[in-house]
């Protein structure tokens, strides 16, 4: 008889069962880099049981009940073969895992570990609630019919000359489960009253279960897991001079060129010891330095170095605290790499379209998995997509983490992080490095001190780290904050004011022949403040433009108006934008003097990088902050604002050479606030107890309110879009819509049949060009003006909220966006 993992009878796709486990053991054990270890649980150990977990991971569908469900579609609750599966690789670890060099007590959590990912590799990760009594019974059936069919099992998988056949079948017997008092039972009340306490185990499991998911998957859908290819670190330094050829040199252009050269000296002058010991990099250097480029030949030196040193080619991941930089860093990686390197681009509106060749040749579906993996050279993404990976127990995201593992991660703007997180985050980054062997380059011009705050929870816990050397890339840095001399800030905080004495300030500041950027905390006052600006200027008969940034307006239309206004900078004429901090989060743009609305230090020097960016307009241009309202309230922790305010105090100007000195007392403040009580909860509950659910308290992004995303059918392309999503909704039998005039030629195969893997890559596809046109809203607090749900156009069921286009005018405005008079509707 023959067994299947996966049968497809419409495409006449099989995949043998014995082959599945052959493939997903050996390519699992070929994930594992040599750096991962587990303190006493070392290398070879790692890699021999995540091999056997492979191997049996599958092994319950074996069962007539699963192959008859498989090829027959005949469904029963003993199709599951899951849990029989992890009953079998305990016992097998149990009996045949080398224990020579761990204590009994690390065997059993160690084998429980791959019990657990074993029994829940189809769903989520978890530890309360898995032993129920009517469970036994049945995987009690299960185990009776393994001891009459496992012979069948033992000759198709070709042990006969492997092992004995009566040792194979004792390893079904659930009943070596159920009497070892110590073993799957007993475990898990260990970590929960605290005589198991040791922070390894979380990182374990879910590196055993990341790995376990992640090949299997790939194996399942034929997709090889991708080889890491080495990249020349001189690519960086050709596309330099191929961009700067024929340029007029100046100051900033030699600083960075200076800068760059000294940081890749720092990795050239480490020893060999050196370098397998280093596992933490800073570089902290101004904005407009070069970062993003300099960052990336950094880490190709250092893999160069690791290359030679440990004999494996780590990946490269960068992590970007904004979808928007994501797009710039893309751009500039491609341009850098060229054909070099496999990049993937991975966040939440990712258009991983751009991996198809062909749909015949790389299907939708395979292209998704691939970029949901990380599969690849280089991988870009979100601080969402690798935090939100990490704390949890959900299947999809963990399964890219082993990706981690020997990796050199990029963590850009780092200070992004918010502060009652960096204790979690900082302690977990020295965990990865640890265990993982991940080396990490922490990048900012605002160095927030991460690891400082981990190590404050680590001591709290009694985690003492062998002395693991952290090195500034850019030991000199305070020479190019000193001699940076562009922007100045001018406090105006005597007292609270209103958006009228806001545009008084305003123009009595600014100089209508320059430009000038004004960033306020929330969309409600940015609105209230253009419209005063824009009637105050036509009063005045100005003839200087003015526009409008924040996410209340569709991506499409600030790229437009990123776009436009950079253009008028380019051309040096005055030009003002009123902006919320949408504006701070990587964009390009050089403006004359600045406006910002009281915020944390941090926030502040990021607006003032949008200032005299290059230098080339002048020395200690303006940039004022004022107070207005309350609307720093909604945004900052009281804690953040006030550390600012004293630092401001009797402080008439602060020029930018005292910025870094500025934000060293800031964070110093920080770290004397202590461990925060998020941090301390995720850690003591999620980490150490490996309390799944108490992990779902980490939100990097804790939207206020019902958000609901709201469609701006605006144009052809928005209708386009919108009939392709609708017709992937409510597809049923067959697929007959033409997906050419919104993914284009690539996809004029998609046609007959889809399968639920292929629908659902498809709409995401879809969906990521649909959000051109996707604005947020709290739906629940709108008073009026409450948008159509998005069924109504053609029964197509979705959470989305629509506004057709005979519609526009009474819910978005064309400078502006969103219509809400109330505010409420907003988000902040």
């Amino acid at each position: 008889m023959e067994y299947y993992a996966h049968y497809d009878k419409e495409k006449n796709e099989k995949q043998f069962l014995k082959d599945h486990l052959n493939s997903v053991a050996k390519l699992a054990e070929a994930q594992v880099p040599p750096l991962v270890c587990f303190d006493d649980i070392d290398n070879s150990i790692i890699r021999d049981v995540i091999y056997w977990t492979g191997y049996y991971h599958d092994i319950g569908k074996y069962s007539d009940y699963f192959q008859d469900y498989l090829i027959n579609n005949k469904n029963s609750k003993f199709k599951n073969h899951a849990h029989i599966s992890a009953c079998f690789t305990y016992n097998y670890l149990n009996n045949n895992l080398n224990q020579e060099n761990l204590d009994r007590k690390t065997f059993e959590v160690l084998i429980f570990l791959c019990y657990l990912s074993t029994r829940l590799h189809h769903t989520s990760l978890r530890k309360n609630g898995l032993f129920e009594k009517s469970m036994w019974k049945e995987i009690k059936k299960l185990e009776e019919h393994f001891l009459i069919k496992g012979e069948d099992v033992f000759r198709d998988l070709g042990f006969e000359n492997k092992m004995d056949l009566e040792c194979f079948l004792n390893y079904f017997d659930i009943e070596l489960l159920k009497e070892n008092k110590r073993g799957v039972e007993y475990i898990p009340l260990m970590f929960n009253n605290g005589r198991i306490r040791n922070v390894r185990w979380y990182f374990l499991l879910i590196y055993i279960f990341s790995i376990l998911i992640d090949v299997d998957k790939l194996d399942s859908a034929y997709i090889s897991p991708y080889k890491v290819k080495k990249i020349s670190p001189d690519s960086v330094t050709k596309y330099l001079a191929t961009i700067r050829f024929g340029k007029e040199k100046c100051d900033l252009m030699d600083n960075r060129e200076e800068a760059r050269i000294t940081m890749l000296e720092v990795i050239d002058k480490l020893t060999d010891e050196e370098i397998k010991k280093t596992k933490f990099f800073t570089l902290t250097a101004p904005t407009g330095i070069g970062k993003t480029l300099s960052s990336l030949q950094c880490a190709l030196k250092l893999q160069d170095r690791i290359q030679e040193v440990e004999e494996y080619t780590p990946r490269i991941i960068t992590a970007i605290p904004f979808i928007n930089i994501i797009e710039q860093n893309v751009k500039e990686y491609e341009n850098v790499l060229s054909n070099q390197a496999k990049i993937v681009v991975h966040h939440r509106l990712s258009d991983f379209s751009a991996r198809i060749a062909s749909y015949k040749e790389t299907p939708v579906d395979k292209a998704l998995l691939e970029t949901e993996a990380w599969d690849g050279d280089v991988i870009l993404t979100t601080f969402v997509q690798l935090f939100h990976s990490i704390f949890t127990g959900e299947n999809k995201p963990l399964k890219k983490i082993n990706k981690l593992a020997g990796s050199i991660v990029i963590l850009d703007e780092a200070q992004a992080i918010p502060e009652d997180y960096m204790p979690l985050v900082g302690a977990t980054l020295q965990m990865i490095s640890k265990y993982y062997g991940t080396r990490f380059i922490l990048m900012t011009a605002t160095q927030p001190k991460l690891l400082q705050f981990g190590d404050m929870l680590l001591s709290e816990n009694n985690i003492v780290l062998e002395s693991a050397r952290r090195i500034e890339l850019l030991p000199n840095n305070k020479k190019y904050f000193n001699q940076l001399n562009r922007t100045k800030f001018v406090p105006i905080l005597n007292k609270k004011i209103n958006t009228q004495e806001f545009i008084e300030i305003f123009f009595e500041k600014w100089e209508s022949n320059k430009s000038g950027l004004v960033v306020v905390n929330t969309i409600k006052r940015s609105i209230e403040v253009y419209n005063g600006i824009k009637k105050e200027l036509a009063d005045r008969d100005f003839g200087v433009p003015i526009y409008y940034l924040s996410t209340n307006i569709i991506p499409k239309e600030r790229r437009q108006v990123i776009d436009e206004v950079k253009k008028i900078l380019d051309r040096s004429e005055p030009v003002i934008l009123v902006s919320t901090q949408t504006i701070e989060a990587g964009v390009d743009l050089d403006f004359d003097m600045g406006f910002r609305d009281f915020a944390p230090l941090d926030s502040l020097i990021q607006t003032a990088g949008r200032i005299n960016r290059e230098g080339k307009k002048g020395t200690n241009l303006p940039v004022y902050i004022v107070q207005l309202g309350n609307d720093n309230n909604y945004i900052y922790d009281l804690s953040h604002r006030q550390s600012t305010l004293d630092l401001f105090k009797k402080k008439e100007e602060i020029n930018e050479e005292d910025y870094g000195e500025l934000i060293d007392e800031y964070y110093n403040l920080a770290l004397a606030r202590g461990i925060s009580d998020k941090s301390r909860y995720i850690w003591d509950e999620g980490i150490m107890k490996l309390d799944f659910d108490a992990l779902y308290e980490f939100k990097l992004i804790d939207n206020i309110g019902e958000v609901v995303d709201v469609f701006l059918e605006e144009d052809e392309k928005a209708s386009d879009l919108a009939d392709a999503y609708e017709a992937l909704i409510k597809y049923e039998n067959e697929f007959n819509y033409d997906l050419v005039p919104v993914l284009g030629e690539d996809f004029k195969d998609v046609k007959g049949e889809l399968d639920i893997f292929q629908r659902k890559a498809l709409i995401r596809l879809v969906m990521t060009k649909m959000n051109d046109y996707i604005i947020q809203i709290r739906i629940n607090k709108l008073i009026k003006n409450r948008p159509i749900e998005f069924v109504a156009r053609g029964d197509a069921v979705s959470s989305l909220f629509w506004i057709p286009l005979d519609q526009k005018e009474q819910y978005y405005n064309e400078n502006t966006g969103f219509i809400d008079e109330s505010g409420e509707g907003f988000i902040l």
